[in-house]
């Protein structure tokens, strides 16, 4: 009789069986653990950064923001008490240096109906300020602090703020903290009525932050630390931040670094971009809307009025980011300029010389 060697179970049983008996060790372990306690995150912290060169690295928005705050100045309109702090009605607005022996940027709006205008750096050093240029097409002021020197000026952005383009509001509430809006260009060359009856302004932006009216003044600037925007207080009037064009402002600081007389390039007109799809809407050419004439200004001189449509300008194409505006365009005062513009259905072209706005405002 021959003995038989004893049967071994299957391989594949056994691994199938070592993997339950695994399976549900795991299981009873990982319901120890979170009995105990509790369920557990998978946390992962990335800072995030802004385009700072080809290599597509760059500073985080809080650095950047930090060595714009050195730029960023706080203006008092009125004399401040200790009792005016606690009250926590300053009458402090926000401005930025724009050259190192002193001008500072800040909106009209920030500085209506001062009494005393006082700049304050980040370092506490204090000047007695004045206006030096002002362009209320813009809705853009010009301040001197008298005395300063070697202050860190902010650079503007060398093109125009499109649509996407990531946008940083840098302001110093009082008592002085750093405080930050960050979002996206939403939308350009809006036309903006304030709700206080102040003119009306051209060439603004919007950004979907939110807004602060403490923030009045202060540089809006790209991922690349160059300002493109003043935040001026809409007051509600356009949904986000406002900002008034910092093209605009760099060329009303170019004036003002000059010394000129004469005020900043307009055409003396208030335009409503249509785009093709709005314009479709109502029967009209995409291009600029005439919204309002400046009595007396170059567009009325060249006969333009409310209801036209101007679709081009020297053969330019008026859109979103050709704005009907002398600034914004880069024509200089009495330029002669060809309008390309459509009334009633016909098309006509009408000559215009460029205007001079006023070269101060009132405080």
């Amino acid at each position: 009789m021959t003995a038989h060697a004893p049967r071994r179970p299957p391989l594949l049983a056994v691994v199938a069986l070592s993997t339950c008996v695994g399976l549900i060790g795991g299981a009873l372990a990982a319901w120890a653990i979170y009995a105990r306690f509790g369920p557990v995150e998978r946390v992962i912290t990335q800072p995030i950064t802004v385009s700072g060169g080809s290599s597509g690295s760059g500073p985080t928005v809080i650095q950047l923001a930090q060595q714009v705050g050195a730029s960023v100045v706080e203006i008092s309109t009125r004399p401040v008490t200790a009792q005016t702090l606690i009250a926590g009605d300053t009458g402090i607005v926000d401005g930025f240096v724009a050259s190192g022996d002193g001008l500072i940027v800040t909106s009209i709006h920030a500085i209506r109906g001062a009494t005393a205008l006082r700049v304050t750096t980040e370092d506490g050093h204090a000047f007695a300020a004045t206006i030096v240029r002002a362009d209320p097409a813009h809705g853009i002021a010009i301040l001197r602090a008298v005395g300063a020197q070697n202050l860190t000026a902010l650079a503007f952005a060398g093109t125009t703020a499109t649509v996407g383009d990531l946008a940083i509001a840098v302001a110093h509430a009082p008592p002085g903290a750093l405080t930050l809006s960050t979002g996206t260009v939403s939308s350009t060359g809006r036309t903006l009525s304030l709700p206080d009856g102040e003119p009306q302004l051209s060439n603004v932006l919007s950004v979907d932050a939110t807004a602060d009216p403490r923030k009045d003044g202060a540089p809006l600037v790209s991922g690349a630390g160059v300002v493109i925007g003043v935040v001026v207080d809409a007051g509600g009037a356009v949904p986000g931040l406002a900002a008034l064009s910092g093209r605009d402002a760099a060329a009303l600081v170019q004036l003002a670094s000059g010394g000129a007389t004469s005020g900043s390039a307009t055409l003396g007109a208030a335009a409503l971009i249509l785009d093709r799809a709005t314009g479709a809407a109502a029967m009209l050419p995409q291009g600029g809307l005439i919204l309002s004439v400046d009595a007396g200004g170059p567009a009325s001189v060249a006969g333009l009025v409310q209801g036209d449509v101007v679709t081009a300008v020297n053969g330019v194409a008026v859109d979103a980011g050709h704005p009907f505006d002398a600034v914004a365009l880069g024509l200089a005062v009495d330029q002669q300029v060809t309008l390309t513009v459509v009334r009633g259905g016909v098309t006509k072209t009408i000559a215009l010389t460029v205007g001079s706005t006023s070269p101060s405002a009132q405080s």
